[in-house]
């Protein structure tokens, strides 16, 4: 009886010990404690796929790539690419780290446990890649008047890039504004142009094979320097010039059509003319070639662009330097000339003016004063005595009494002592006025 209940208690106790053992069994299974995630890296980058178990134990892991191949066991590498490597910055984390990433590891990782049955965690590396212009494209070009001229930018990049075209004149080579090709409507489409351009751009294979721009019908206006961009919002955006040269005949354009200079002066006509390529650009007297001489200094100068200024010096002009001078200038597609005149110059003639009399205006007010002057202090009519040939001019024991007592001899001389008086103030007065003249 009693060994029986022991048998029992034995067995029970065996039983619970075989539950226990069961139980902590099954609660250290391995399990994976990091989610599926997605990885996103720059090409050129370092990725760290993460890779996380809880309750190893004796298992192992290993990463295999989307082809299944078998990357590492372990904490080691197998795979023959050292870019590749396990990183375990806790005992529990089995990171796989792919250094310098390229577009080629984009897909699909797998951290394996060699449990029974396998457990596995993916996790889906993608790989951004920033534009690349490809030497494919087009280089520097000529092309002719009228040509239709074709520009290629090819480009690679994940996600595709975008590409855009700009432009600048030759002419403003040496400046940083540029302008971006657009339509005449100003929008930026497929069919651009510009004031004397007309371009197409042809958007099929863009991030693959390149995008297109077609210059129809070229002139010497549509020349310059044309950049095309790419960008995918990864950066750097990359570009690329293109130099684009446009061969046409010459165009001359004079300063003046007319000129005039004085003899014996100095005198400098210009011209300036456009051309590409350029080749012959000279003076012309009276149909006649122009050379440096001790008469003529010829100096060329290159302006912006294509053109150039031709200068023509006279030191000392004469007689016979008037006449008709042309700028020709001449090359491969054709030639251009344009005339003027140097004529002899005369001052205008200056008409000397006629001299005329202008009256003086008496100073009224300082005469009268004058005048009043002599008057009063020197004779008054009143007080004249009059005269007698035999007592000078008295009658004896007749009282004086003013003018009464004149007789006709009294009378002229009285008359004649007057017109003496009166010459005598008209002298100081002429002599007065002219030194108020004078003064």
């Amino acid at each position: 009886m009693e060994f029986s209940i022991i048998l029992r208690l034995t067995a029970l106790n065996a039983l619970c010990f075989l539950g226990i053992l069961s139980k902590d069994i099954m609660a250290l299974e391995p399990s994976f404690d990091v989610p599926i995630v997605n990885i996103t890296v720059v090409a050129g980058k370092t990725a760290v796929l993460p890779c996380s178990i809880d309750s190893l134990g004796d298992f192992k892991v290993v990463w295999t790539d989307r082809w299944s191949t078998l990357l590492t066991y372990g904490d080691r590498r197998i795979i023959n690419d050292e870019r590749i490597s396990v990183e375990r910055p806790r005992l529990r984390d089995w990171n796989l780290l792919i250094r310098d990433v390229q577009y080629s590891d984009q897909g699909n990782f797998v951290c394996q446990i060699n449990t029974l049955p396998i457990k596995t965690n993916s996790v889906l590396l993608n790989v951004l890649v920033p534009p690349t212009i490809l030497d494919s494209s087009s280089n520097d070009l000529t092309a002719k008047e009228g040509d239709t001229v074709t520009l290629t930018c090819n480009v690679s990049g994940v996600p595709k890039p975008t590409v855009q075209w700009f432009r600048k004149p030759h002419a403003d080579s040496r400046d940083q504004h540029k302008e971006r090709v657009k339509t005449s409507e100003g929008h930026y489409g497929n069919r651009l142009s510009d004031d004397h351009c007309l371009y197409t751009v042809s958007h099929r294979g863009v991030g693959i094979n390149g995008e297109t721009l077609i210059i129809h019908n070229i002139t010497r206006y549509c020349d310059g320097i044309y950049e095309c961009v790419a960008f995918n919002d990864v950066p750097p955006a990359v570009n690329r010039v293109i130099s684009v040269m446009v061969e046409f005949p010459p165009e001359v354009w004079l300063v003046n059509q007319k000129l005039g200079q004085y003899v014996g002066k100095e005198t400098i006509l210009e011209c300036k003319v456009t051309a590409f390529p350029q080749a012959v650009s000279i003076w012309k007297f009276q149909n006649q070639d122009l050379f440096n001489s001790f008469k003529h200094r010829i100096d060329v100068y290159q302006d912006r662009g294509h053109m150039l200024t031709l200068s023509l010096r006279l030191p000392n002009v004469t007689r016979e330097d008037f006449g008709q001078y042309s700028c020709y200038a001449s090359n491969s597609f054709g030639m251009d000339e344009e005339t003027m005149i140097l004529y002899e110059y005369f001052p205008p003639t200056t008409l000397t003016p006629a001299v005329t009399a202008t009256a003086i205006p008496r100073h009224t007010t300082t005469i009268n004063k004058r005048n009043r002057l002599f008057k009063s202090t020197i004779y008054n009519e009143n007080e004249l005595i009059p005269y007698n040939r035999t007592l000078n001019g008295h009658n004896p024991g007749a009282p004086y009494s003013g003018r009464q007592g004149y007789n006709t001899g009294q009378t002229n001389s009285h008359h004649v002592g007057l017109l003496i008086f009166s010459s005598i103030l008209s002298s100081i007065y002429l002599f007065d006025t002219s030194c108020f003249m004078m003064l």
